[in-house]
């Protein structure tokens, strides 16, 4: 800030490229989460060099100005006034992050599903099934679920035994068979 032809500086006022490249670091660790290591240079670099110019014309139009609560140190010792910055420099920080954070949509590619309908994405899951599990047939599966239809039809020989492939005769333990001597009936195998 000018007075009278003479810079008057303000103790521990950051420049106006600190306060931007904090908001710049934290956008670039949201596109690293997002987009891997090009994602977040690229988010950085856009969150800067769209902010950068937005707070610094707002720091001509409003300077910070010296505290008359807060106070600071200097090295000297002394306590001087702390820096306040003004609400529109803060506004057009976060004002100029949310724009690069918008106009950055389109930096970092966009995952679209390619199945989409339920039928198709049980399809896939169950071809995916059967390559993992090295199927030699596709499974049967009722439809809308994920049932599985075929190889339940050794179930059959359980609950309806076939008796052409079981002995004709199983052994009778000797206390059954004394008591049916006894009755005098016949088993009927």
């Amino acid at each position: 800030m000018k007075l009278a032809g003479k810079r008057q500086s303000i103790p521990g006022v950051q420049s106006v490229a600190k306060n931007v490249g904090t908001g710049s670091a934290l956008a670039g660790m949201f596109g690293l989460m997002y987009g891997g290591i090009p994602g977040a240079l690229s988010s950085a670099a856009l969150d800067f060099a769209v902010a950068y110019p937005l707070a610094k014309g707002a720091r001509k139009l409003a300077p910070p100005r010296q505290s008359k609560t807060t106070f600071i140190r200097t090295p000297e010792g002394k306590l001087v006034g702390a820096p306040e910055y003004s609400g529109l420099e803060t506004a057009a920080n976060y004002g100029g992050s949310v724009l690069s954070g918008v106009l950055g949509m389109g930096l970092i590619p966009q995952v679209e599903p390619t199945v989409m309908s339920q039928d198709q994405t049980i399809m896939h899951e169950m071809m995916q099934r059967q390559a993992v599990n090295n199927l030699q047939m596709p499974q049967a599966v009722a439809p809308g679920t994920q049932f599985q239809m075929s190889g339940l039809e050794f179930l059959n020989q359980y609950v309806r035994p076939d008796m052409s492939t079981m002995s004709t005769q199983l052994p009778i333990p000797e206390r059954v068979q004394s008591l049916l001597n006894r009755t005098g009936l016949e088993l009927g195998l």
